[in-house]
């Protein structure tokens, strides 16, 4: 790719009176980055290092327009002058990068689910969709308050120096509650018809317009398809575009999907989504907004794609957060047509980290929301003295400390016993629905043969070959293997490890049944049981614990239980298995100890703890430096394989 080859992409576009360098938007993402309701360093860095690599309009996390919006700690506020300092540091180091900074004000409205204290406040009696929390009814003297609450929030950003604002009237918040005819139910000034449902938007978009000027840029977020029934689908969407458009008040729109009923799946739609799924429904809202730019949002990542959108009209702005999740630079990379993007592989494992209330984190982008953090592997500190380096295993801990430790100079041998990079990853990559995991993996092997990493596939080593090599120092990275179940009769029948399955399947398809064991939980093991409705006429989940899927983030966990019962799959909680002999599986329930018994199994898949595979470190300690990495130190997720691995990469 050359410098032209996304032109469309990096062209400007003007958002009412001020020029935006290009068509690459932060779409906002909540980060937990902030503290105390304050602003903290890395909550500044995050977004001012995704200016610095190329982004040209920059959307803040949610900012709280009101005491009553504040959900949790996390969440700064904006009603107040506690984060002025903050946010005109922020935008001060935002626009020196080029960037246009815009703050996304937010009220959660009924779903207020956090804070033992503040109070829900809905639009109407109807209860939240996630926790059935019913709100308190917002009288019009508190409508009109929440309105102010908005305004005098934007102007304190204006003074600060922000470029504008976003509402954030997607997913369920409060606008969108407005907006609904499904959340919507009063009957006054504020319901009813399109009229009344838009007047609380109109009245705070009126109102930030005459107090923050007409070079201030106002942004509108709403539902495009809200799914689910009486709710704003895109036909109603097109609507409400139109009413918007007519004010003259918004300077672009952008469409959500889904709200906190089921629908909130397709809010973050990950990999069994297509790259862009959502993209004609931004076509159609084009046709509406009278030339008021749109932006494009839902599961974007490629230069080509986010060209394409451009090009063929579906969008005038490419909203992406994932995508900049992973790599802050994606803007100058592809504007420059290098091919090392960072990729994010859509399985919102960010996302989760962030819906428990935890930091936002990701696969492999440990400096996410660092000082330095846009083209972070181009400042790799070489070091002074260069060591001749072993990594043994080429899963994805063991390939990044290789590429990393080469990156500093030392000459790096990796090993693998696969003809392939990417250990048990590898095997992910075949479930349906999971191809896109690969991607992890070609970045990798790029950055260590771009380093000049030696690969020694194909062969599983043993301690002479490793020493015959006089390493300075060697890593492990030989990973874990699954454990038998350990409730299982030792005279039982042969079983299946996931793995093994995976591996060997053949595409002849059983008549019989087929039990997956699950003491597992995470997004691969449901893949498992994905690939087994394709070989079996009927697969019976039985797991120990009292629910399913509690590895995996909530927006995701819905599309597995989606899966799971159009595929009809029979899913036992809360007992362990116990027996398996000709044919017929023995489970205990883990509270009553009471059996039962499933007949006409052909086979028995599990996925249980893993156990470390360790076998060299005993042989080699004695000789020479060894650390471990990945699950061969201790098996757990593929984010704390690839940040130990590149941990160990930089410490050697």
């Amino acid at each position: 790719m050359n410098r032209t080859a996304c032109p469309n992409l990096f062209s400007p576009i003007n958002l009412g009176n001020r020029e935006i360098r290009n068509r690459v938007a932060l779409a906002a993402t909540l980060t937990n980055f902030g503290r105390d309701n304050t602003i903290t360093d890395r909550w500044v860095s995050f977004l001012v290092e995704r200016a610095r690599g190329g982004v040209g309009l920059l959307v803040s996390e949610i900012i709280a327009v009101d005491p009553e919006a504040l959900a949790q700690q996390a969440i700064v506020t904006g009603f107040d002058e506690h984060n002025e300092a903050g946010f005109r540091e922020t935008a001060r180091l935002v626009d020196a990068a080029g960037g246009a900074l815009l703050g996304q004000l937010w009220h959660p409205g009924r779903q207020q689910l956090w804070h033992p204290t503040r109070s829900p406040i809905g639009v109407s009696e109807q209860p939240d969709s996630l926790s059935w929390t019913v709100p308190h009814v917002m009288s019009a003297t508190e409508i009109e308050r929440v309105v102010g609450a908005f305004v005098k929030t934007a102007h304190r950003l204006a003074r600060c120096g922000f470029a504008g604002v976003e509402l954030h009237g997607a997913h369920g918040y409060l606008i969108s509650q407005f907006l609904s005819p499904w959340s919507n139910t009063r009957e006054d000034a504020y319901g009813g018809d399109i009229d009344g449902r838009t007047r609380f938007v109109r009245e705070i978009a009126a109102g930030i317009r005459e107090t923050c000027g007409a070079n201030f840029i106002i942004g509108l977020k709403m539902p495009g398809d809200e799914g689910v029934p009486g709710g704003i689908d895109p036909t109603e969407s097109e609507r409400l575009t139109r009413c918007f458009t007519a004010t003259e008040y918004f300077d672009y729109f952008s469409y959500g999907q889904g709200n906190f009923s089921l629908s909130l799946e397709t809010h973050v739609p990950d990999l069994h989504f297509r790259p862009g799924h959502f993209i004609e429904i931004h076509k159609q809202m084009r046709t509406a907004s009278n030339g008021i730019p749109v932006m494009a949002l839902g599961r974007i990542n490629s230069p080509a794609l986010a060209e394409q959108i451009i090009t063929d009209g579906y969008g005038d702005l490419v909203g992406m957060a994932r995508a900049l999740i992973a790599d802050a630079a994606w803007a100058e990379k592809a504007k420059t047509g290098r091919t090392d993007i960072r990729p994010t592989v859509f399985d919102n494992w960010c996302w989760g980290e962030v819906h428990m209330g935890k930091p936002l984190a990701e696969h492999h982008n440990p400096y996410l929301g660092a000082l330095g953090e846009a083209l972070s592997e181009d400042c790799i500190e070489t070091t002074a003295v260069p060591k001749s380096v072993a990594v043994v295993g080429a899963g994805p801990a063991g390939l990044e400390a290789a590429w990393v430790a080469a990156a500093r100079g030392h000459r790096v041998n990796l090993y693998g016993a696969s003809t392939d990079v990417g250990g048990r990853l590898r095997l992910d990559v075949e479930l349906p629905g999971r191809a896109e995991v690969a991607a992890i993996l070609s970045y990798q092997q790029q950055m260590a043969e771009r380093h000049g990493v030696v690969m020694e596939l194909g062969q599983r080593v043993d301690a002479t070959t490793v020493l015959d090599g006089q390493p300075d120092a060697v890593v492990l990275a030989t990973g874990a293997t699954l454990r038998r179940p350990p409730g299982l009769s030792l005279d039982a029948d042969p079983v299946t490890a996931a793995d093994f399955f995976v591996s060997n399947h053949t595409n002849q398809h059983s008549a019989g049944g087929a039990l997956f064991f699950d003491m597992d939980h995470g997004a691969s093991a449901y893949g498992v049981v994905d690939l087994m409705v394709q070989y079996f006429d009927h697969v019976i989940l039985v797991t120990p614990r009292t629910q399913i899927a509690q590895n995996v983030n909530y927006c995701s966990a819905i599309g597995i239980h989606r899966r799971l019962h159009h595929a009809q799959v029979e899913i036992v909680t809360a007992h362990d298995l116990v027996d398996y002999r000709e044919n017929t599986v023995t489970c205990r329930n883990v509270f009553t100890g009471e059996d039962r018994r499933f007949e006409e199994i052909d086979d028995v898949i599990y996925v249980t703890p893993r156990i470390v595979i360790d076998t060299l470190e005993p042989l080699l300690t004695a000789r020479v430096d060894v650390d471990r990495v990945g699950d061969c130190q201790s098996p757990r997720n593929l984010m704390a394989a690839i940040h130990s691995g590149h941990l160990v990469g930089l410490s050697l």
